[in-house]
């Protein structure tokens, strides 16, 4: 079970984070809960002092009895939790280094001015790799049951009867269509051509004139066409 602690006075800030969380959880197979408080409060260091969670905090840097420094104090120093990453979202870009300053191993610093949407979910994919809960796809072929780390998948695509879930060192099928696997995957996979997804934060490069599209790990290969240019632009830009 991953616990997400998530602390902002503001509800409409906090709605904001969680409907991140969720999007980003939902497609994977691993437990989680999500915990809200407004404030740094008695319940909030109730369950700080309790050492039995695994969690990933977000935290608001001012808060009305104190500020995310101060949680992050009480995390690291008095429950001498060192393994839970923690998040610092704020208005005050201008405290980022003040931030860091404190030697409390902050994960990341987002300033609220921007879409958050985007760093804090590649935030929860690190975290989840830091806590090794890495997402997974899992289904079953033929019998055999499979777990497909998500990180590792670079493109999806329907090939005859059959779908292929082509990763980094080797490809898996599946009798399933690309609607029905597009619904369980995350919102970075994108349809990038008729009967094709794309693992987006594998991508390193499209090259529109030739169709083609590089990933990280240095493979290639023609999965783009310029119908589906306009949303794959859309996630390059954010």
């Amino acid at each position: 079970m991953i616990n997400f602690v998530v602390v902002d006075d503001n509800k409409q800030h906090r709605k904001k984070i969680c409907d991140v969380i969720m999007s980003n959880m939902m497609s994977n197979q691993i437990n989680f809960k999500i915990n809200e408080y407004s404030d740094f409060d008695k319940k909030l260091v109730q369950y700080i002092d309790n050492k039995d969670h695994l969690s990933i905090y977000i935290l608001d840097l001012e808060l009305p009895n104190g500020d995310g420094i101060d949680i992050a104090r009480l995390i690291r120093n008095k429950a001498n939790d060192w393994n839970s990453p923690i998040i610092i979202i704020t208005a005050h870009e201008s405290l980022y280094y003040e931030v860091y300053k404190q030697r409390l191993q902050i994960l990341d610093f987002i300033p609220k001015m921007i879409s958050i949407e985007k760093p804090l979910s590649e935030d929860i994919d690190i975290c989840l790799r830091m806590l090794n809960k890495d997402k997974v796809y899992r289904y079953t072929y033929k019998n055999i049951a499979y777990n497909i780390n998500l990180n590792s998948i670079n493109y999806i695509q329907r090939d005859s009867r059959r779908t292929k879930i082509v990763t980094s060192s080797k490809t898996y099928y599946q009798n399933i269509t690309i609607n029905e696997i597009k619904n369980l995957l995350p919102e970075y996979f994108i349809i990038s051509a008729k009967g094709t997804i794309l693992n987006m934060k594998n991508v390193k490069e499209t090259d529109w004139n030739n169709m083609l599209v590089y990933f990280n790990d240095g493979s290639k290969d023609y999965l783009i066409t310029k119908s589906h240019k306009k949303e794959i632009e859309k996630y390059e830009n954010n």
